[in-house]
């Protein structure tokens, strides 16, 4: 290439300058503020708590402390319940110098005179004693009278009894008038219309409509109507004293 000079442009004319535009600066406008947002109640959602698997429960092994002797304490002596009776005690004896019995009971009395009417007594004990539609399981007295009652066992010098009945009378006089006597031990015995299953007595005397089943007596006055007189009664006795010793014998064979 051949090198030739640039040609330089022709002058070309100038443009007027442009008139330049005023800006005015415009204040800025301030950013909005924020809102306060309002306070709505929060709701918590119910939590939903998942299934636990259970876990495997392990026992640990128990170690047995050792336990520790309790002191003995030595307790008191007690003192044992005295024993109860089922038994009331017993009444204790009337004493007095004279007892009048009306419609009553008692235990045991002791006076120098004892009256009973329509009354009993248990053991009685006096100079004299008169029982009328009474009753005395044990007299004991210088004088017994009883006229319809009864006496269980009667000891004194005198006893009487009339329409009545005696157990046992141990006397010195006897009077039996229309009553019966189970058993009679006296010095003297007076029947009248009365019996008796056993007399053992010195002297008896049996009235009309009296008798006794066995009758042991030194002097016996009057109708006597006995099954047994003093013969019998020895000659029985020997029959039961053979007896009774032939069983002995066989017994002891």
């Amino acid at each position: 290439m051949n090198d030739q000079p640039s040609e330089k442009p022709a002058d070309m004319p100038k443009s007027a300058p442009r008139p330049r535009r005023k800006v005015e600066a415009v204040p800025a406008e301030p950013a909005p503020r924020p809102t306060p947002r309002s306070t709505a109640p929060k709701v918590a959602a119910p939590k939903v708590a998942a299934p636990k698997a259970p876990a495997p429960k392990v026992a640990a092994p128990k170690v047995a402390a050792p336990k520790a002797p309790a002191p003995k304490v030595a307790a008191p002596p007690t003192a044992s319940p005295a024993p109860i009776s089922s038994s009331p005690p017993a009444p204790a004896p009337i004493r007095a110098t004279t007892v009048n019995l009306t419609r009553a009971g008692a235990a045991e009395v002791e006076a120098d005179s004892i009256n009973v009417h329509q009354g009993g007594i248990g053991a009685a004990s006096a100079e004299d004693i008169t029982i009328e539609m009474g009753g005395v399981g044990r007299a004991n007295a210088d004088d017994i009278a009883v006229r319809l009652g009864g006496v269980g066992v009667a000891h004194g010098e005198r006893v009487s009894i009339e329409l009545g009945a005696v157990g046992l009378a141990v006397a010195g006089e006897m009077e039996l008038k229309q009553g019966y006597a189970r058993a009679v031990l006296a010095r003297d015995v007076h029947i009248r219309q009365g019996g008796a299953q056993t007399i053992v007595a010195g002297h008896v005397t049996l009235e009309k409509q009296s008798g006794a089943f066995i009758l042991l007596a030194r002097k016996v006055e009057g109708d006597v109507q006995t099954v047994l007189d003093w013969r019998g009664a020895l000659a029985m006795g020997a029959i039961l004293a053979l007896g009774v010793g032939l069983l002995a014998r066989r017994k002891r064979g």
